[in-house]
């Protein structure tokens, strides 16, 4: 006699893109977008960007880094809808930054693909937050 398998009613859970953020959109900065995000993505956990970090005046710029020792610090969220969400940070971010995916060091030391917005102007007449954390950046 066959056994036969039972169908779940529940819809597998779609993988959903990764997003890295580092400044007006983390957990820690208050910032109305955050909470659009949250509304919108699930908290995956802390993570690193082989970058370096610059104070732009009411918000963060990352540029990409060649050193290893260059990281900058941010939350890794998942995307339930990424084109509808990812649609509406691309209007909020500006021409200022563009989006692209980038390796990220997960806090567990895996590494994943992640959208991330990195700033696409100089960045010469900004200061450089040399720890890669915005939230202290004037600790």
């Amino acid at each position: 006699m066959k056994r036969r398998e039972r169908k779940s009613s529940r819809k597998p859970r779609a993988a959903g893109a990764l997003l890295f953020v580092y400044g007006t959109l983390r957990s820690t900065s208050g910032h109305p977008m955050h909470r659009k995000l949250r509304a919108e993505a699930d908290f995956v956990g802390g993570g690193t960007f082989r970058g370096r970090l610059y104070d732009l005046g009411a918000y963060p710029g990352a540029i990409l880094s060649r050193s290893n020792g260059d990281r900058v610090r941010g939350e890794i969220y998942r995307l339930r809808e990424p084109a509808r969400t990812l649609g509406a940070l691309d209007a909020y971010e500006d021409r200022s930054f563009h989006r692209l995916k980038a390796t990220i060091r997960r806090e567990n030391g895996d590494k994943t693909r992640c959208w991330i917005y990195l700033y696409a102007l100089p960045v010469t007449r900004f200061r450089r937050i040399v720890g890669g954390e915005y939230v202290n950046r004037n600790a």
